[in-house]
């Protein structure tokens, strides 16, 4: 996490070195992730002057995809925005008139329970699995979740202390499963590591908001086209062009000092704004005028000690292994995930060429799953993943299945760059630097929600600083009306396609 004394220090500290001016700019972004490409949309909409700089030769970072053997495959994301058409993303869209298309999931979700799957179309349906008993304890749950307060002591508890509280965990294994396969696919964390008052918040904002959603044409066409609208509305794009420092005189920002890796020359561009998407860690690096490495950041540690010789937390991403893999039948018969409750590491499936078949070569499926990384072992990670797969699809896996790509997300790469609820804020104390991204997730906005709530929260930030007046950029939940649809069935959302 940034923190203020380390941004002061450095502030005095940095001056910038000799190079050639490349020119001056209202706002500089770094790092051309979601985040970045949202704040600069939104920093043009508001008539400024703005320049992404990006180390990659692409734009996208972990939410684009790459054509592999005909099927897009993801860099991070599984293609799926957790709110659908009504989320915070699909508005920001709207709003910004980026063209999109959001195909909203027709179930709550399936569960693989004891070999078989089970659908459920809204979520009253998981009693077809927990059975009269455990699904009595699941109303149960719900009630002290949603309809009642949730006591002072109980906010920082972490969930699976929780429910042991409250139900007998031993005697409820597919419930406690419900939500720690949920936790995984959609926190990349443990309950242990989640606070109660976090998991309630994501439930009531995944009820209020409404079916998650896969994109058309994927996650790259959605980076595609944001890019796109950032150069045809007068931004400037860089790529294959890292910052290797963040300037800074009299405590405010005044630049970066950036690389073409093309050329190899460096130069230095001039703003009084920088918004980085790059993550706490990375950007106060660069303060320095260091950049943060994947080996570096792999590398063990000892745990840093403050001034009072109390041991200070360090920074927690959520990592995750991804599979993508190519199947000649369909394995999932809906939009949604599919849950694993009976898995010893994949917590969900999803097949996204039930909403998009272009994502895979024609006649073919993609089906991409997702776990925690739960030990140092990446091997036996990967043999758990595919003894996972087998147990799930039996002789077909082997038959009709090949697996394209097995990623690792961790260090400079993770799932989440700070694991869920312990989020750091936009605002830094040297003057003119701000954060977004999936470090500055508000609590309750999980995934790319997070992202696209983090840059909100910036330009909240902003206008109160720059003295502007005009409606909050928070975007609110739904009506809670929205969250009785799902207790039977997902309703369809609002057209995601641009239009009003």
């Amino acid at each position: 996490m940034v923190r203020k004394e380390d941004l002061t220090n450095v502030a005095s500290d940095i001056h910038p070195p000799t190079a050639s001016s490349a020119g001056y700019f209202d706002a500089i972004v770094i790092g051309a992730g979601l985040g970045g490409l949202l704040s600069a949309a939104q920093l043009l909409r508001r008539g400024k002057r703005v320049v992404i700089l990006e180390r990659l030769p692409h734009s996208g970072g972990r939410f684009t995809a790459k054509n592999f053997q005909g099927a897009q495959v993801s860099t991070g994301a599984v293609h799926m925005i957790p709110f659908g058409s009504s989320g915070v993303l699909a508005r920001m869209l709207h709003l910004l008139r980026v063209p999109h298309h959001f195909f909203d999931a027709d179930v709550f979700g399936s569960f693989h329970v004891n070999g078989k799957q089970y659908r459920s179309r809204g979520l009253l349906g998981v009693c077809k699995f927990l059975g009269p008993r455990q699904f009595f304890w699941f109303t149960r749950l719900g009630y002290l979740m949603f309809l009642r307060p949730l006591p002072a002591h109980e906010h920082q508890l972490p969930f699976d202390r929780w429910l042991a509280r409250h139900i007998n965990v031993k005697r409820n294994p597919q419930l406690v499963a419900f939500f720690e396969r949920i936790s995984r696919f959609a926190l990349s964390l443990e309950l242990s590591q989640v606070s109660t008052a976090e998991v309630i918040r994501i439930t009531k904002y995944m009820l209020r908001y409404g079916a998650p959603a896969i994109v058309q044409g994927g996650c790259a066409e959605l980076t595609r086209q944001l890019e796109l609208h950032v150069r045809e509305h007068g931004g400037t794009v860089h790529l294959s062009s890292p910052v290797l420092q963040i300037l800074a005189e009299d405590g405010r920002v005044s630049g970066v000092r950036v690389q073409n890796k093309v050329s190899g020359t460096e130069s230095i561009i001039h703003a009084p704004l920088i918004v980085s998407d790059i993550g706490p860690r990375a950007t106060q690096a660069l303060l320095h005028g260091h950049r943060i490495t994947q080996a570096e950041v792999l590398k063990p540690r000892p745990t840093a000690t403050g001034n009072n010789g109390a041991q200070e937390a360090t920074i927690r991403e959520a990592v995750g292994l991804k599979v993508h893999v190519l199947s000649d039948i369909s394995l999932i018969p809906h939009k949604g995930i599919m849950y694993c409750l009976d898995t010893r590491r994949i917590a969900g499936i999803v097949q996204p060429t039930n909403s998009d078949p272009n994502l895979a070569p024609p006649g073919k499926h993609l089906l991409i799953s997702h776990q925690v990384i739960q030990s140092d072992n990446i091997e036996e990670e990967r043999a758990l993943a595919l003894a996972d797969l087998r147990m799930l699809f039996g002789t077909a896996f082997d038959t009709h299945c090949r697996v394209l790509t097995m990623g690792t997300y961790r260090g400079e790469w993770p799932v989440n760059r700070i694991a869920q609820g312990e989020d750091t804020q936009p605002l830094t104390a040297l003057q003119g630097l701000y954060l977004v991204g999936d470090a500055v997730k508000p609590s309750g906005y999980l995934m790319v929600e997070g992202v696209a709530q983090s840059v909100n929260h910036f330009l909240d930030l902003l206008d109160e600083i720059e003295a502007r007046k005009g409606q909050p950029n928070v975007v609110p939940p739904p009506p809670r009306i929205r969250a009785l649809h799902w207790l039977f069935s997902v309703p369809p959302g609002p057209a995601a396609d641009g239009k009003q």
